[in-house]
């Protein structure tokens, strides 16, 4: 059996903002909101007075909270949870890309569950919860994770540089605003950032250990088509209004349980693991981490693997248009070139040098998180892909 349910309503549109922000905060009879956000581009593109405009419409009180980080911290989201308790607000109103969304949801549960003593031992341990999360709304201003309609969570912690998830399905937005146009204030790198999350999100579930549902495969294949269609039409004109709607659009229908239908939901796609290691040391931009680990990967595996072979092959045919894997990995290799991606490790300003050490350590996140058995084909299969890494 299989079961299907999208909790967020989505409005989406130029202007989309405009009264039905207003309309919807009444009908789920909102009293108090915390406007939560990151570094304050939501000032640059309209977001911010919008919120506030729509808000004193409705005649509802919005109090702030800013500075959630690219990779979100817990430190930071401690001191979110203790301004959203005291402020007493029962509406987070999530105004930003993934990052922002997946603070959220963890506030949302914490805020309303004070038996846990901060953001970490929430992480570690997501089954003391006792009370439904505050509601949550979120604003999407960069299309990346799809993080509006899934109940997961990628938290750094600060102290330790471990970078690991947390799911809630409670915690899934019941509101969804994206107006394309929000997302042309965000730094180009940022956007192509966003674009190989969505290409690794859909990967990530067409590599499902199951049989692949047919009209799953199908569903995924649609979007990785559009999104490399429109990726190129981007690449030429960064404003396009079309290519930018299809883009965020497609990045709400990668990761929403649509892209998993029917199939085992459980993946061998290892490339999120390794990179969480990588953006927990260094703090770089999560998909362009992937854009660096994915290729590596999918090599490695289509030479161990049959299965990943077949399906890699299958890939290559549908989408790119290829009939052999060396030439699905020149027209991959293209792709991510047209976004501009590091090509090792060291390409990333925030990385100065690596040494064999610092993949040591890379591993021992991933065993630190996953505790996989040593004797398991995952532990030696990201032991081999993380030594292949070009620094």
């Amino acid at each position: 059996m299989s079961v299907l349910q999208l909790p967020a309503k989505y409005f989406f549109g130029k202007n989309i903002l405009n009264n039905n922000l207003a309309t919807f905060l009444k009908q789920i009879k909102a009293k108090k909101v915390c406007l939560l956000y990151g570094k304050g581009s939501i000032k640059k593109n309209g977001v911010y007075d919008k919120v506030y405009h729509e808000c004193k419409k409705a005649k509802i009180t919005c109090v702030e909270f800013s500075g959630i980080e690219p990779n979100p911290r817990n430190l930071t989201i401690d001191k979110a949870i203790a301004f959203v308790k005291q402020t007493k607000v029962d509406v987070i109103i999530a105004a930003g890309g993934g990052s922002v969304i997946d603070a959220s949801k963890v506030i949302a549960a914490l805020a309303t569950n004070p038996q846990y003593k901060d953001c970490w031992s929430y992480i570690q341990d997501p089954s003391k919860l006792t009370k439904p999360p505050l509601k949550i709304i979120s604003i999407i201003t960069l299309a990346a994770t799809g993080s509006e309609n899934n109940g997961g969570s990628v938290i750094t912690n600060a102290q330790t540089q471990i970078k690991t998830s947390v799911g809630n399905n409670d915690c899934i937005p019941i509101g969804c605003f994206e107006d394309p146009t929000y997302t042309t204030t965000a730094p180009w790198y940022q956007i192509c950032s966003g674009i190989f999350d969505i290409f690794s999100h859909l990967l990530e579930q067409y590599f499902d250990e199951k049989s692949l549902f047919a009209w799953t495969k199908q569903y995924i294949f649609a979007n990785l088509k559009t999104l490399l269609a429109q990726t190129k039409i981007l690449v030429k004109d960064h404003k396009n209004y079309d290519a930018l709607a299809n883009i965020l659009w497609t990045s709400s229908w990668a990761l929403n349980s649509l892209a998993n239908f029917n199939n085992g939901q459980q993946t061998g796609w290892l490339c999120h693991r390794m990179e969480h290691a990588i953006s927990g040391k260094w703090d770089v931009a999560h998909g362009m981490g992937l854009a660096l680990v994915t290729p590596i990967f999918l090599k490695y595996m289509t030479s161990k693997n049959k299965r990943y072979r077949d399906l890699t092959l299958d890939l290559a045919k549908e989408v790119f248009e290829v009939n052999t894997l060396p030439l699905f990995f020149k027209k991959l290799i293209e792709f991510i070139n047209d976004l501009s991606a590091p090509k090792k490790l060291t390409d990333f300003d925030l990385i100065k040098s690596v040494n064999k050490d610092d993949i040591k350590w890379l591993f021992n996140h991933y065993l630190t998180v996953y505790h996989p058995k040593k004797d398991s084909a995952d532990y030696k299969n990201v032991k081999a892909i993380l030594n292949l890494l070009p620094w």
